[in-house]
């Protein structure tokens, strides 16, 4: 029998041109565009590790060692099912999936996604990487993040695309911390479908286009103090329609620690990211990491130390009797 395995990583995402609103819910559409980086912890490897295995032996599908439903909205099998006559083609037998998280704060269901497409792609390398993309959103809006990191845009509206802008190394003199808080995240789907009911989401939805340009513009010239600084300013503007729609991510506690950031600013140049979770991600430059550390120590116990980070990648193949790293 022609049986095999493959298994890819990809790493988590959080936002730069926040994205909100979906005008098609299945396909995970958006009304604007957007733009994000890939994430790791700065000191081991934040990662979605994703195995497909086709193999005429009896397995579980499991999402982190527990067993997966099929039928939940978002389920990888969305994807797989849209790829699996052709890779059945190729390989007979029943398709697998199993996927472990290690490290991630936020942004899990893009890197799972995006591993699982690289794994499909692998399986398929003639298949049509745009169409691919379409596809990995139905699990997870913005999975291009992860699959291609670094800093990207994602541009369009009936057939988004994702495309690197700066790859990781453009980044490697700045560091993120995340500042996490003690409270419950709310769903990304809060955040998607209520937005677009305030008459303010015109608004938001040019000021996320035109951020979209200038981030590209501050990409070409390598501007990465303003890139994050642009950042901030979306941040601001995610975050004040949200609250006009009565969905509250930034807490009181959270709010405290984003005015502190505008005094600190006086002195030394750091930034914020807050997106639809429960951290606030504070930007800077490696040499004033341990400075704004002690500061956000006066708010938080949890602290993260993050880096940017590169695309999903195919790290174990192989006959599906090999056992897994």
């Amino acid at each position: 029998m022609n049986s095999i395995k493959v298994k890819a990583s990809a790493h988590p995402t959080m936002g730069i041109v926040l994205l909100g609103g979906l005008s098609d819910p299945a396909l995970r559409l958006p009304y604007h565009n957007s733009a994000g980086i890939c994430y790791s912890l700065a000191d081991r490897e934040s990662v979605a590790e994703t195995t497909l295995t086709i193999t005429d032996k009896k397995m579980e599908n499991t999402l982190n060692g527990e067993t997966l439903d099929a039928k939940d909205t978002r389920s990888p099998f969305k994807l797989i099912d849209l790829y699996k006559e052709q890779i059945n083609r190729k390989y007979s037998g029943h398709i697998y999936f199993n996927s472990v998280n290690r490290n991630i704060i936020s942004g899990s269901s893009d890197a799972g996604a995006a591993a699982l497409g690289k794994c499909i792609s692998w399986l398929l390398p003639d298949v049509d990487k745009n169409d691919l993309e379409l596809n990995m959103r139905k699990v997870s809006e913005s999975a291009g993040r992860s699959f291609y990191g670094g800093l990207t845009v994602t541009e369009g509206i009936e057939k988004p695309l994702t495309r690197q802008i700066l790859d990781e190394s453009k980044f490697e003199n700045y560091r993120i911390l995340s500042v996490v808080f003690p409270h419950k995240r709310k769903p990304s789907d809060d955040i998607h479908f209520n937005q677009p009911k305030s008459e303010y989401y015109k608004k938001r939805i040019m000021n996320a286009d035109q951020n979209v340009i200038t981030l590209k513009e501050l990409a070409r010239k390598n501007q990465i103090k303003d890139i994050f600084e642009l950042a901030m300013r979306d941040t601001d503007d995610y975050h004040y329609l949200n609250s006009l729609v009565d969905v509250k991510i930034v807490t009181e506690e959270m709010k405290v620690l984003m005015e502190e950031v505008q005094e600190i600013r006086k002195k030394m140049w750091v930034t914020y990211i807050v997106t639809g979770g429960n951290s606030v991600f504070l930007v800077t430059e490696e040499k004033d990491v341990e400075s704004i550390r002690n500061v956000a120590l006066e708010h938080s116990r949890e602290i993260h130390l993050l880096k940017v980070t590169g695309g999903a990648r195919v790290i174990q193949t192989g006959d599906s009797n090999l056992k897994s790293e």
